[in-house]
């Protein structure tokens, strides 16, 4: 029978980080009981079951088998399955020479040596990523109508009212999951005027980024049916209040940026004249989310409503003239970080379904794959980490290969982050389940 390559003196505990209803300990395949083969024949079993009601108890058991070694162990019960901790120890005996059966006396291993499993089972999530929503409210958004619903045969209702619905549906579901907060350009007093008052911004973000934060959203942006809604493009304001919110808040929360918008920049900050605050585009829209990507690992999503793609005339008229909309966005996506393959960079969306399939591909992506460790391994070279009861690799480079590796490669161990397909494999399942591995020796 072949040995057992890892030492003898290895025990193991298993931090599981989401409610699980049953933990075993086990090696590089998930069944309930997980054999640990020595020369002497040594089994090893260790359970967790654990209930998410307020009164929950939780219990473990470890048991040891092999030649004249045993032992067994029982469990304690806390307040709930959230944030407690369930421990089972053994203990085994071994005679006086230090051998734990004839048969392994015989075949020169011991037994002495082994220690037990010890079971710790508590409840921990992915770090909630950091999103901020900019918001196109433009006078184009309530003045341009569409048909939302791909049916000619229902009445067609302004852009503003299908992004408000969208931005309800997004928040409202992924509230626990996602930190949310949102940005409006311009400002909700901005005026129907060819002058700096239609580009008016806000001093900071309408509704800063805050944990379960719909309602505060919701409540704070001009509601579905509003028409009452002015003023230019300055989207390079909006994402620079944006920028400014998610780098003031932890840098351990993934961060993106969501911009939604119905046309192309205009408002520079730079702007002498008003025919250059409207009728010039302003390109610093890019350079401004370039930036954020390169200087602090913020990502922008870029989504389009019902983009032109086509060269605008040149007029009086409010809007950047001979510029394509559908380009400029293209241009922007690509400095952002997160570009679609295609002829389209961005998320091109033509009614209010695809808009809300775009937020919801978008939101998908942005979901954390970093999960903290409360507490730090204590050997973290001995980690193991196993998503629905398949091991994942530990791995060097999280940017080119699949598998996990911690945030701080140097320590503090306290997080790692799920890599390529593990990442996407994390989302699916919900869960991971980190396997402590000690060596008292």
């Amino acid at each position: 029978m072949p040995i057992d390559p890892r030492p003898t003196s290895l025990r193991r505990a298993a931090l599981v980080l989401a409610a699980l209803p049953v933990l075993a300990c086990h090696e590089s395949k998930p069944p309930a009981d997980t054999e640990e083969t020595a020369s002497g024949g040594i089994h090893e079993t260790a359970s967790a079951t654990g209930s998410s009601s307020g009164d929950a108890t939780d219990a473990g058991s470890a048991t040891m088998t092999g030649g004249d070694a045993s032992s067994s162990g029982g469990g304690s019960s806390g307040g709930g399955s959230s944030g407690s901790a369930t421990v089972a120890d053994s203990s085994s005996s071994s005679n006086p020479e230090g051998s734990s059966s004839a048969d392994a006396s015989a075949s020169g291993s011991t037994t002495s040596d082994i220690v037990p499993c010890d079971v710790a089972m508590a409840t921990l999530e992915p770090l909630p990523p950091n999103v901020m929503l900019v918001l196109d409210k433009s006078g184009s958004m309530v003045s341009n109508t569409w048909d939302h619903d791909d049916n000619g045969a229902t009445p067609e209702i302004t852009r503003w009212d299908s992004l408000y619905q969208v931005v309800d549906f997004v928040v409202s579901t992924f509230d626990a999951q996602i930190n949310f907060g949102a940005t409006l350009f311009p400002a909700i007093n901005a005026t129907a005027t060819y002058n700096a008052n239609a580009c008016v911004m806000s001093n900071a973000p309408e509704i800063p980024v805050a944990p379960t934060n719909a309602n505060a959203i919701l409540a704070g942006i001009p509601g579905a049916a509003e028409t009452m809604i002015y003023g230019g493009t300055p989207a390079t304001a909006g994402v620079t209040l944006a920028r400014d919110n998610l780098v003031s808040l932890n840098p351990q929360n993934p961060r993106a940026i969501v911009l939604v918008t119905d046309g192309a920049a205009n408002c520079s900050g730079d702007a002498g004249t008003n025919f250059e605050r409207f009728e010039v585009y302003d390109d610093q829209l890019p350079v401004v989310v370039g930036d954020a990507w390169t200087n602090d690992a913020i990502p922008t999503y870029v989504v389009g409503i019902d983009a032109l793609d086509a060269v605008s005339p040149v007029a009086n008229d409010g809007f950047p003239d001979s510029t394509n909309t559908f380009d400029v966005l293209n241009d922007v996506a690509e400095a952002g970080g997160k570009p679609l393959v295609g002829m389209a960079e961005f998320y091109q969306t033509t009614n209010q379904n695809e808009l809300q399939d775009a937020l919801q591909q978008i939101i998908d992506d942005a979901l954390s794959c970093i999960v903290p460790l409360d507490p730090e391994p204590a050997f973290p070279d001995l980690l193991e980490v196993v998503i629905d009861d398949m091991n994942v690799p530990a791995v060097d480079d999280c940017a080119s290969e699949d598998g996990w590796v911690y945030t701080n490669p140097g320590g503090p161990y306290d997080a790692i982050e799920l890599c390529g397909t593990w990442c996407d494999a994390l989302k699916v399942a919900g869960s991971v389940t980190a396997e402590y591995y000690c060596n008292p020796g």
